[in-house]
């Protein structure tokens, strides 16, 4: 009976934000008083677990969430994130164009959500086209692949922070992890392209164009909006880790301060308002505004999704498994097809982390991973299941086919493959790692 609730409360999320298109907050928390009550609870205990886990998530990360949407939006509407790509490419040559947009993507979308920002990109990808040479499909595979990995690896993109609290996991540590494990799998997309796309690799670069891009004399400050944050969050990850004991100073004090994760990103928010134009700056209100509207929905999926996961850990949805043959390598390859499933009937990458993570924290112990590394390199998993694979159901693979002129089969046969590329590559990392690590 109990194996029967277990496939219902999968069968619940799936088809109802599929067949009847229900928001995954509603078929969250539906599935969580389910649960609560198949697992023995009685509805006031159900709704006091939902309310608890609910209300805890929301507390840990909503501010997190909230901060690195203000900061993704600052850096849409000063225009700073075509600055940071107009520096890559002057940086690494107009020949080494599809590399420089697969990096910027992979740094962009750390702050940005990917479907907003290849949006904001489009324009300049086909620029950039014009000026190099190079065939749109190129550039626009290797930027949409590079803005898929920051996505589903980096904090303070919703999915992985969510990952994070649900699974009880340090954000420093996953950062790092996360931007080690990005950056390969990143790359992984451009030399896709480099094989699939080989012919058209070998054309002649238009060379005369090369000194139009707009770059600022002092062109690396522009990126500081983004490293100042990556690196406050990295050195208070190091501070507050246990494996190190040090004193309390005026310095670690300013540290622990600045490096907690939603001040190091509101510090990035200010940072790039040096970039804004006198003529922007009674908009910032309004900049705001729309942050906190876009980040509204994701935190109640957030919430819901701790809610949903705080009634597993609280039943016994354990006793379900016979997990004690499991190891952690097992354990992390069932995270992954868990997380490539729900991804690839659902459509949402951010749906299937949060979702997964739910299903996966209660079996960790039983697993045997219950290090802060094991944990992360769970959420590292779950992250490449959620890559796997982007095609029709979502709405990232619309914005990359319409924005970028590719025909459907083009789109599925270059950028799908991609992300299954990189979902494969992303579970090898964190295996690997896993070996080595624990």
């Amino acid at each position: 009976m109990n194996y029967l609730l277990f496939i219902g409360l999968i069968c619940i999320i799936l088809f109802s934000t599929i067949k009847f298109k229900i928001n995954p907050f509603y078929s969250l928390l539906i599935s969580a008083l389910i649960a609560g009550i198949g697992f023995g609870f009685d509805i006031t205990k159900s709704i006091n677990l939902i309310l608890e886990g609910f209300t805890s998530i929301l507390i840990g990360i909503g501010p997190l969430i909230l901060a690195g949407s203000i900061l993704g939006i600052f850096l849409e509407k000063t225009g700073t994130t075509k600055k940071m790509v107009n520096v890559f490419v002057e940086m690494l040559g107009t020949k080494n164009s599809p590399i420089s947009l697969n990096m910027i993507g992979f740094i962009i979308s750390i702050p940005v959500f990917c479907d907003a920002a290849f949006i904001l990109l489009s324009s300049v990808i086909k620029e950039v086209s014009k000026k190099t040479g190079y065939k749109l499909i190129i550039l626009s595979i290797c930027l949409a692949t590079g803005l898929f990995s920051a996505h589903v690896f980096v904090p303070p993109t919703p999915g992985p922070i969510a990952a994070a609290e649900i699974i009880d996991a340090p954000i420093g540590l996953l950062l790092i992890v996360g931007l080690f494990t990005g950056i390969i799998v990143s790359i992984m997309g451009y030399l896709w392209t480099r094989v699939s796309l080989k012919k058209y690799y070998n054309i002649p670069i238009i060379k005369s164009e090369e000194k139009s891009l707009d770059v600022s004399k002092n062109k690396f400050l522009i990126f500081t909006p983004i490293l100042v944050p990556i690196v406050l969050i990295t050195v208070y990850s190091f501070v507050e880790s246990p494996y190190y004991d040090l004193q309390n100073t005026l310095l670690t004090d300013l540290i622990i301060t600045l490096g907690k994760p939603e001040i190091a990103i509101l510090i990035g928010s200010f940072l790039s308002l040096f970039y804004i134009q006198k003529k922007q700056v009674n908009q910032l209100y309004n900049w705001i505004g729309i942050a906190v509207k876009n980040s509204f929905n994701i935190i109640l999926i957030t919430g819901a999704g701790g809610a949903f996961g705080f009634i597993l850990r609280s039943s016994n949805f354990i006793e379900l498994f016979n997990t004690n043959q499991i190891n952690g390598v097992e354990g992390i390859i069932i995270a992954f097809i868990m997380s490539a499933v729900i991804k690839t009937v659902q459509g949402s990458s951010t749906v299937s982390i949060i979702t997964t993570a739910a299903f996966i924290a209660p079996l960790l112990t039983s697993f045997g991973i219950t290090t802060d590394i094991g944990k992360v390199l769970t959420i590292i998993a779950i992250g490449s299941g959620a890559m796997t694979v982007s095609h029709v159901n979502d709405s990232y693979f619309w914005v990359v086919s319409k924005y970028s002129d590719l025909e459907l089969k083009n789109a599925l046969r270059y950028f799908t493959i991609a992300t299954l590329i990189q979902g494969l590559v992303g579970l090898s990392l964190s295996i690997t790692l896993y070996i080595l690590l624990t």
